[in-house]
């Protein structure tokens, strides 16, 4: 059967049909408990007959939201090569295809029997963000013909993101390590993750910021309207009020919400009241950068979380891709951690955050070693075949040039 011959129905209908196979409560929900009760009961055995559907149901599934997805990337759904590989919309959430990649990608699906879309097909144990990393190098290849040249593409985007995590990881776990050791020595207070700009600004740069630079932010802090740099640096008399602390960044803004709603509660605040006052202590105690940081680590934390549930079977998963599986579950656990630090930093979230942030570098390096090291054969390799291609057109264009003086010369002579 071509692509062509599915091209008929409403996509949303034959999605909703193979929700009914597979969705939660349905078809396939239905068998797993009837397998699971009758296993209780030790009569597993008869219901052998009905083994072969819980497979139709799952590839029944798959094949029907492919057909509703060649009917999306018709009508242009950007969300169409996805659906496409088996991923399911629940699945499609916190993520976007680099727009290149998604126009290549559909192009493929709708024009299925023109262009062979095995290529986007999801592959086993591979999750979503592992598939929006993989398209755009398979794009490359398919575009210039050439397999090395769409790895390095691949290689770039994954050594790019490991250049930018890894680095933030090992400064969370040496910084941390730092904090620890002159809080149990010296008794100082610890400082929140992420408020490193509002430290330099208030002329309270950390030992290891370079002392021109130390100077020059003091400076800039220092002209800066007082007013604004609480804004965004965090809020030090609210800190000090309702928090027991010195500087906004050492301050748990948990404790400083819960106080000051208390507060307003015993001045004759309703519940509401003392909790919208509360909620904005905590606020502007934390400032811009903090909370936006705060707020960008609980999205990280969520996505990554989602990112290990795809991956099915933990046993089987770390099965798959060990150093892979380890770097991922520990990305979660960094990400989560560095949230408690930067909400409420003490010994115990300021330590977990050194260990996962470890752990998490070391195993990113380890899953990604072989691409680091095999890149720059790729990247030669690559430009050997841009340049023959270069000079193959080179050529063309010179005798196309050589004809063109020949056909004038014939008209002229």
């Amino acid at each position: 059967m071509s692509d062509s011959s599915k091209r008929m129905g409403n996509p949303s209908d034959i999605e909703h049909l193979a929700k009914l196979l597979d969705g939660r409560g349905n078809l396939r929900d239905r068998l797993d408990e009837a397998f699971t009760r009758a296993t209780n009961l030790g009569v597993r055995d008869k219901l052998s007959s009905l083994k072969p559907m819980m497979h139709w149901t799952d590839d029944t599934a798959v094949d029907l939201r492919r057909r509703a997805a060649i009917l999306r990337a018709e009508d242009g759904d950007p969300r169409a090569a996805a659906l496409y590989a088996g991923f399911k919309s629940e699945d499609l959430k916190g993520a976007t295809l680099p727009p290149e990649a998604m126009l290549i990608a559909n192009a493929s699906v709708a024009g299925g029997d023109k262009f062979d879309a095995a290529w986007l097909k999801r592959k086993p144990g591979e999750t979503y963000q592992d598939w929006l990393q993989r398209i755009p190098g398979d794009a490359a290849a398919k575009i210039s013909g050439n397999e090395n040249l769409g790895e390095v593409v691949g290689d770039y985007i994954n050594i790019t993101a490991l250049a930018s995590t890894v680095p933030g990881a090992f400064k969370m776990a040496a910084s941390g390590t730092m904090h620890l050791i002159k809080y149990f020595k010296n008794g100082t207070f610890l400082k929140a993750p992420g408020t490193t700009l509002a430290q330099i600004l208030k002329g309270r740069a950390p030992s290891y910021i370079p002392a021109r630079i130390a100077r020059l932010g003091a400076g800039i802090g220092a002209r800066t309207p007082s007013a604004i740099l609480s804004a965004l640096g965090g809020s030090d008399s609210l800190a000090q009020i309702h928090g027991g602390k010195l500087w906004a960044w050492e301050a748990n803004i948990l404790k400083v919400g819960k106080n000051a709603g208390a507060a307003s509660r015993v001045a004759g605040a309703s519940r509401f009241g003392a909790f919208a006052s509360g909620a904005g202590a905590a606020l502007r105690t934390a400032g811009w950068w903090r909370a936006a940081g705060i707020g960008g680590s609980i999205v990280a934390t969520g996505v990554g979380a989602f990112d290990v549930w795809q991956e099915g079977n933990p046993v089987e998963a770390f099965k798959r891709d060990k150093a892979g599986y380890v770097a991922k579950v520990s990305g979660v656990a960094f990400n989560a951690s560095l949230t408690a630090a930067m909400i409420a930093p003490n010994p115990v979230t300021i330590g977990a955050a050194v260990v996962t942030g470890a752990v998490y570098g070391v195993a990113t390096i380890v899953d990604n070693w072989d691409t680091v090291k095999k890149f720059p054969g790729k990247v030669a390799d690559a430009g050997a075949w841009a340049g023959k291609k270069i000079g193959e057109g080179a050529g063309k264009l010179a005798d196309g040039a050589k004809s063109f003086g020949k056909a004038i010369g014939g008209l002229f002579g």
